[in-house]
């Protein structure tokens, strides 16, 4: 499949009819360029072609336009007020005409086709049809049939990973939703098989139905209503919790703009009025009064010592080296006796019989005590004379300090004040800021912050609402999964009553043995393809990520859902990646799965670099773009192809527009050679 031409008739930005010339890509010439600034028409031109092969009732194309709450069919045609004009041009509705539409014309094996989708909106009222018509050489279809052709060439599951936003790729490679696991097997042809085996399924239900009593048929024939009113309120159910989920992320941006906003205000940027500000200013002041009176009560008498363990260390050794060293053990032995030893020698019983007189008692006290401190003031003279503290003094020294050794826990805590002192001083030159901001605040300003401050309490009890509801929401998806498998096993007891009728039990036990076979040959074609998949992504995604090797290599398990590796074969959470990363990786997914599908159809990509980095985009221009497909066709702004990227992808180049839009509405694609345009760059 090769487009040819696409006409835009007052669709979105397109008034009037436009028409793009897509022309005939050559190998090595497949990239068309269709540039223009924010607001031109790219976006509009993409989902052009999507609403094409989908119609307005595809639901991820309505869920785009407004993250909040997916607009209904009719809206989505007619708009929905300022927040959405609908899909006509808003031009061409003012001015009263009533037709809008999109043409495309390609050619495939079989030769050219032509399919226009049309609607019809009167008086801003649509009536709810959409004309669609496909033509070939030989046949024209409508409608039902028209779209039943288109999903041959581009099934509306497809058309995802065909029809992109680069700004939006990155979803895919985070995502292991149920669906798009199932997309992923019908685009790499194993989802027919559960096509076969859901037939097969039916089949044999209708057969053990044929074989039941009539009480019994009735039963079954009510519990699978039942089952199918209960799994079509799960699929509700989970389109709501979807609904809610993007909603929640929306609302959870918006909170997280409106806070920057509150923040970004200098004039107000702690949320208090002068009153607040000025008991916040005297609190403050009270506090560090007081922290400073409990310091300079504490802190003068020991700091020194806290603040120089290593001293402490080396005086306490010295100390310990005098205390210990002979001369000063025979002092204080000597220092001991000299207090003692004359009164318990010569005072203190039992004295000699016959006892001596008190004179010559006092005689040899005086005596021994004269030796006594003869010999203690000879070991002083022994001492080391630069360092020889009183004996007495040395051993109080050292029971003051030893205590301030192992001070850590005293140390923090004095440190933990002083910081405490730094953070009311910093809290008190803020608040006087902030005062004078107050002082100064114009009304425009303080009437923002206020707008701003309503807009944040909104969103914040609208928040806690919706996740409220999505808990509930939660508990009712788990009431119904258990009503479902009630269902289902009551429904099994009842065909396990059917009677004996060989040619019926053959013809069931023959269909279960296909649908194990069938189960089988899935397994098996799942395994085949997801090896494919993962070599095909692995040797893209090593083409196109060249800055580093945090990601060693990317493993698509058995649901097709993605997991990243690093070098020691260790995942890597999504968290860790950045959003250009995740871009890539959805880059290198796309192009396998074109790959590996082998499906012949253009690709067409929006806002193909925006997140990626300046090296990457080289890689993508140069690798990507000239492989990914037959024909691509690339919707660039300008900044994110200047003249020298321009030059790395021109020799690909087959054809390039420019699109001009002046006031908004009036879309305008200028055809341009390639030298013209990398000129223009």
């Amino acid at each position: 499949m090769i487009f040819e031409s696409i006409q835009l008739t007052n669709l979105f930005s397109y008034y009037g009819a436009q028409e793009i010339q897509l022309g005939n890509p050559q190998p090595g010439r497949n990239v068309c360029l269709i540039m223009g600034r924010n607001g031109f028409g790219k976006t509009s031109l993409l989902n052009s072609l999507k609403l094409l092969f989908t119609g307005v009732r595809y639901e991820p194309l309505r869920r785009a336009v407004q993250r909040t709450r997916m607009p209904t069919v009719k809206q989505y045609v007619e708009g929905a007020g300022n927040d959405w004009w609908g899909i006509m041009n808003r031009r061409a509705r003012h001015e009263g005409q009533t037709r809008c539409s999109v043409r495309l014309i390609w050619n495939e094996e079989s030769g050219r086709v032509t399919a226009e989708r049309a609607w019809c909106i009167e008086n801003g009222a649509w009536d709810n049809e959409e004309l669609l018509t496909v033509t070939t050489a030989t046949e024209t279809f409508k409608d039902e049939e028209a779209q039943e052709f288109l999903d041959r060439r581009l099934p509306q599951d497809y058309v995802y990973f065909f029809l992109f936003d680069g700004e939006q790729i990155q979803e895919l490679a985070e995502s292991k939703r149920d669906l798009q696991q199932r997309q992923m097997e019908r685009l790499l042809g194993i989802g027919a098989i559960d096509a076969l085996r859901g037939s097969l399924n039916q089949a044999i239900g209708r057969w053990e139905r044929d074989e039941l009593e009539p009480q019994a048929k009735a039963d079954l024939e009510r519990l699978e209503g039942e089952i199918r009113g209960t799994e079509a309120d799960l699929d509700l159910l989970d389109r709501t919790q979807t609904s809610l989920e993007q909603e929640i992320e929306s609302d959870t941006d918006a909170l997280r703009r409106i806070r920057r906003r509150i923040e970004g205000l200098s004039a107000f940027v702690h949320r208090h009025d002068e009153a607040q500000l000025k008991d916040a200013r005297a609190r403050i002041q009270a506090q560090r009064a007081e922290s400073l009176d409990r310091l300079s009560a504490q802190l003068p008498r020991d700091v020194v010592l806290l603040a120089n363990p290593s001293l402490i260390t080396r005086a306490l050794e010295r100390l310990d080296k005098v205390l210990g060293s002979d001369a000063n053990t025979r002092s204080r032995v000597l220092n001991a006796l000299l207090e003692t030893l004359p009164a318990r020698l010569f005072d203190q019983p039992a004295f000699p019989d016959p006892d001596i007189r008190d004179s010559q008692r006092a005689y040899y006290r005086y005596k021994l005590t004269r030796v006594l401190e003869q010999e203690a003031e000879a070991t002083s003279d022994t001492l080391d004379t630069t360092f020889a503290p009183d004996p007495q003094a040395a051993a109080a020294a050292r029971d003051q300090l030893s205590p301030y050794v192992q001070a850590d826990a005293l140390r923090s805590a004095r440190a933990e004040e002083l910081r405490r002192l730094q953070g009311f001083s910093a809290e008190l030159r803020q608040l006087e800021t902030d005062l004078l901001n107050v002082g100064s605040l114009s009304e425009e300003e303080r009437s923002r912050y206020d707008r701003y401050v309503t807009e944040r309490d909104e969103l914040e009890r609208h928040l806690d609402t919706k996740k409220k509801r999505q808990t509930e929401l939660e508990g009712e998806a788990n009431g119904l999964k258990r009503k479902l498998d009630d269902a289902r096993k009551r429904a099994d007891q009842i065909r396990a009553k059917i009677g004996q009728n060989v040619i019926i039990e053959d013809r069931i036990a023959t269909a279960r043995r296909l649908g194990g076979l069938f189960a089988a040959f899935k397994d098996k074609r799942k395994q085949e393809r997801r090896e494919e998949l993962e070599e095909a992504i692995n040797r893209h995604f090593r083409v196109l990520m060249t800055s580093h090797n945090l990601i060693d290599r990317i493993e698509v398990d058995e649901d097709f859902g993605l997991s990243y590796l690093d070098c020691d074969g260790k995942p890597i959470g999504m968290g860790v990646l950045s959003a250009g990363m995740k871009q890539l990786m959805a880059t290198a997914l796309l192009w396998a799965l074109s790959e590996v599908s082998g499906k012949q159809v253009p690709v067409v990509i929006d806002t193909p670099l925006a997140r990626i980095d300046l090296s990457h985009q080289e890689g993508i221009l140069r690798h990507y773009y000239p492989n990914a497909a037959a024909q691509v066709i690339v919707l660039p702004t300008d900044a994110e192809l200047d003249a020298r990227k321009l030059g790395l992808i021109a020799s690909h180049v087959y054809r390039a527009y420019r699109l001009t839009n002046p006031d908004g509405e009036h879309t305008v694609p200028e055809p341009l050679a390639a030298a013209d345009l990398i000129q223009g760059g």
